[in-house]
């Protein structure tokens, strides 16, 4: 299966990337806002990225079972034996880490250690994202 297949996951995971980026730097935004006084400006900027956080997980996890397909039936290569694979399935959970410290967050607002691992870990998410989508560069025919 040649054609345009192969480039499927790469160009999803880009967008989903772009996304992913917009939804860090709302997270950014939301951190600067908790330093002035409470209003619903600040309640809708983290409604937002709280919003668009869950767009982003469900895609980037579909993103990866694309990347899983692609490799099995477009590029007919093994299955997660790439550099680009191991990273990938890293960023994945990485990614359910953030999104599950960011649902106690919801429950217990006032917890500034989750905060804190939560930030490290939606940061360090999104880097390893950008190497991932490097690594996959060369897998691309």
């Amino acid at each position: 299966m040649r054609g345009l297949a192969p480039y499927l996951h790469p160009a999803f995971q880009t967008a989903v990337l772009l996304l992913g980026l917009w939804v860090l730097r709302l997270g950014l935004q939301v951190r600067r806002a908790r330093g002035g006084a409470p209003g619903p400006g600040r309640a809708r900027l983290a409604a937002r990225h709280m919003r668009l956080a869950r767009g982003f997980t469900a895609l980037l996890a579909l993103g990866y079972l694309l990347g899983l397909a692609g490799m099995r039936l477009a590029l007919g290569e093994p299955v997660l034996q790439t550099a680009h694979g191991y990273f990938a399935t890293l960023a994945l959970g990485l990614l359910f880490l953030t999104a599950w410290l960011g649902r106690r967050l919801r429950r217990a607002p006032g917890r500034e250690d989750v905060r804190q691992v939560h930030a490290y870990a939606a940061f360090l998410t999104i880097f390893l994202c950008l190497a991932v989508a490097f690594l996959g560069m060369h897998l691309v025919p």
